[in-house]
């Protein structure tokens, strides 16, 4: 670990929170803001061939992130690992936590790709996804899946620099593939410049190889060492007791992240029983809602760093100032965005598609939805705080029963009585009781029983 870690880990443990928290979170802020500049070019190019192309990654992204899920519980707890022993100033271990992290994202993304792929027509058919749908979103959740080890070697390397205080080296690279993805889109989709038009397809080729691109880039940046951090194949030899203990941390993790996922295939579910209508409202309207993550996520993925180092050290003063002050800058940052979005609701969903049914309902989901944001945003801190901490059972606990006994009951029995206001309304609900549930939480203390 060379002398500019050090640096950062100096500044983690010293700093004023908030100061170290825009600091740390301002290039995640970038990512955020490109990767969503990314997803609305994908949303505004396949809009443009109609409703149901617009409808396959929204449809698809429920089944890919429940496999991918199973995996990424296990990058949390790799992230509380490498950060406590950073913090504590074990830095051989930190390091040797990375190279388990890499080798077990690697071994679980061949098997979770290979089990998704020859199974998505018969996970689909169970969604009960729209039959003028179908087709198209068979095609793009089966490149995301063939895709899928060049995805988790990016997570890998994301979460181990994140660890450590470095948010700016994953995002250049994150960012450099996402450029190359935006360009490649209306190319693949539309068949410019020699190439055959390929639509849905397009649309997933330009992902899976922008992907294959940057986990080409960071394994390149980890042999040569040039980013100051130079990984050994010694470190990636699987240690028995650290990787037990990554995947007996990871494993609750992931049971929540998966649950989660697939509780968004019930929910998507849900809204497909109203129609493709409602189904491309939401999608084109969830998509306008993350313009208000691109801080908050942000914030508290930066906040990670902060709570994990200074956790390894046992100093719970600064971490119970980091969580107040993160509170504070998430509820205020998300307020402020949601009141823009709300009024100009109607012309940025015009934006992507000209369907009136689908403008007219997908600014009935804006209206709904966006009033308890503030209270997810606080959510998303608590719960950062329970998975960088270890406490990851609780942190699943909290999950689940946001989506598992609020959400998707609360959106099915709206549902009914209301229709598609109904539904948005429970997904409403659901934020703003789960918040006051992981603030309790929070007080209970628990989170100071660390790892290291």
């Amino acid at each position: 670990m060379t002398s500019r870690f050090e640096k950062i880990r100096e500044d983690i443990l010293t700093q004023d929170p908030l100061k170290l928290m825009w600091k740390l979170s301002l290039p995640l802020v970038v990512l955020n803001f490109v990767h969503l500049i990314y997803n609305l070019t994908d949303t505004f190019w396949l809009g443009r061939l109609g409703r149901t192309a617009v409808s396959s990654p929204t449809l698809s992204w429920p089944v890919f992130g429940t496999i991918m899920s199973l995996g990424m519980g296990f990058g949390i707890a790799g992230f509380a690992f490498i950060s406590q022993y950073q913090g504590s100033g074990e830095f051989i271990k930190a390091q040797k936590a990375m190279g388990n992290l890499f080798t077990l994202f690697l071994m679980f993304s061949i098997l979770a790709g290979t089990t998704g792929f020859i199974f998505t027509p018969s996970i689909l058919k169970t969604m009960r996804i729209p039959p003028d749908t179908f087709d198209n979103t068979v095609i793009y959740l089966r490149i995301m899946f063939a895709s899928i080890p060049f995805s988790f070697l990016g997570f890998a390397f994301s979460f181990a620099l994140r660890a450590l205080g470095d948010t700016r080296t994953p995002t250049f690279i994150n960012i450099l593939g996402m450029i190359l993805n935006v360009a490649l889109d209306p190319i693949l989709i539309y068949g410019l410049w020699g190439f055959p038009k390929m639509g849905v397809l397009g649309a997933a080729l330009a992902t899976a190889i922008s992907n294959f691109f940057s986990s080409l880039l960071a394994l390149r940046l980890i042999q040569t060492g040039k980013m100051g951090l130079k990984m050994h194949l010694s470190d990636l030899k699987p240690d028995l007791k650290l990787s037990v203990n990554i995947i007996t941390k990871g494993l609750p993790a992931s049971i929540g992240q998966s649950l989660n996922s697939l509780g968004f295939v019930f929910l998507v579910s849900i809204i497909s029983k109203f129609g493709s209508v409602a189904v491309a409202a939401y999608s084109i309207g969830d998509r306008i809602i993350q313009l208000i993550f691109t801080i908050s996520d942000a914030i508290n993925q930066a906040l990670g760093s902060i709570l994990g180092q200074n956790l390894g050290i046992k100093n719970f003063s600064r971490v119970k100032e980091a969580i107040k002050k993160a509170v504070l800058l998430n509820a205020g940052v998300i307020s402020l965005f949601a009141i823009f979005i709300y009024l100009g609701r109607g012309e940025l969903i015009s934006i992507f598609i000209k369907d009136p049914q689908v403008i007219l309902e997908g600014k009935n989901y804006i209206e709904k939805f966006i009033v308890a944001m503030p209270f997810f945003g606080v959510f998303g801190v608590f719960s950062s705080l329970a998975m960088v901490s270890g406490r990851t059972t609780e942190g699943m606990a909290l999950g689940l029963i946001r989506l598992w006994v609020l959400r998707i009951p609360m959106a099915y029995y709206f549902g009914k009585l209301y229709g598609t206001t109904g539904v948005w309304i429970g997904m409403n609900l659901s934020n703003i009781i789960a918040c006051l549930m992981a603030y309790l939480w929070y007080l209970r203390g628990t989170w100071k029983k660390t790892l290291v």
